[in-house]
């Protein structure tokens, strides 16, 4: 998440327009709400370990994907 937030901030900074940064931002609001899900749910995934690791893995895939859209809009 870190590296796709800081992707996003030098992009932002670079110039690059609001336009070209929608995809990369939907994509991080995706992976964020996925990491805030497993973090706030009670159980911290204990019960479901499985479950957790797989929402997780979403948010990987998701935040890859934003900062593959930023280096693709340069």
């Amino acid at each position: 998440m870190s590296d796709l937030i800081n992707a996003l901030a030098g992009a932002q900074a670079a110039g690059m327009k609001d336009a070209q940064l929608q995809s990369a931002r939907e994509l991080q609001r995706g992976a964020q709400w996925r990491v805030d899900f497993v973090s706030s749910e009670n159980s911290m995934g204990f019960h479901a370990p499985q479950e957790a690791s797989r929402i997780l893995g979403e948010a990987i895939d998701l935040a890859r994907k934003g900062q593959l859209e930023i280096l693709l809009r340069k």
